[in-house]
């Protein structure tokens, strides 16, 4: 069931969501521009980019998981009419006589969200955080994360949560940087909170951060 809170979260448009986030950044000469949209409002040519960035990033993980690589599933739970997005652009200035940047090829990372109740709290929950290869480095994960925490505030949510394999040590490392840690509904989960070694039976692990 879910609260008062979440419903008005769902309610809201891109444009109330976008009014809590930094919309561009520049990094190590790279111009960024960020923009929150809903799974309805993707053009086909930015819905083919954020799966050839996810198919490229996760493929093997899928394939190698006990989840498998159902390509139809996985796009049906990444474009649900409940998903908000945060989409990272290059716009870098194109030096006189080089070659521009494709548009369709200016989503370099995002992350899909969702607002719900888990746990009898109010969460933002993080499905895909996804970084092409040539753009990590410029933390971009990080911005892209710190939008989920903004936006979660102003909308009166506890918590950030997430799902992640545990073949993905990267990744892994990457939030448990950011300061998520194990989450009491992830299988296996322990006082102990050593999250990598929890339920050998399962390969993934759900994290979770309060919102400050």
């Amino acid at each position: 069931m879910r609260s008062s809170a979440v419903n008005k979260a769902n309610k809201a448009t891109s444009t109330q969501l976008e009014t809590c986030i930094s919309t561009s950044r520049e990094f190590s000469g790279a111009k960024l521009h960020f923009a929150v949209k809903t799974s309805s409002e993707l053009s086909d040519i930015e819905r083919e980019r954020i799966w050839s960035i996810f198919e490229s990033n996760m493929h093997l993980f899928y394939t190698t998981s006990s989840f498998g690589w159902d390509p139809r599933s996985k796009k049906e739970e990444m474009f649900h009419p409940h998903a908000r997005l945060v989409l990272c652009e290059r716009c870098d200035d194109t030096p006189s006589g080089s070659e521009s940047i494709p548009s369709e090829s200016r989503i370099v990372a995002y992350t899909i969200f969702r607002f719900e109740r888990e746990a009898k709290q109010n969460v933002v929950y993080c499905y895909e955080l996804q970084v092409t290869e040539e753009s990590r480095g410029l933390g971009v994960g990080k911005l892209l994360m710190g939008s989920l925490f903004d936006i979660g505030l102003r909308w009166r949510m506890k918590n950030v949560m997430l799902t992640v394999f545990k073949a993905n040590s990267a990744a892994s490392a990457f939030y448990k940087s950011l300061g998520f840690n194990l989450d009491p509904s992830s299988p296996g989960y322990a006082e102990e909170d050593d999250w990598q070694d929890e339920d050998l039976d399962c390969d993934y692990v759900i994290l979770s951060k309060s919102i400050p």
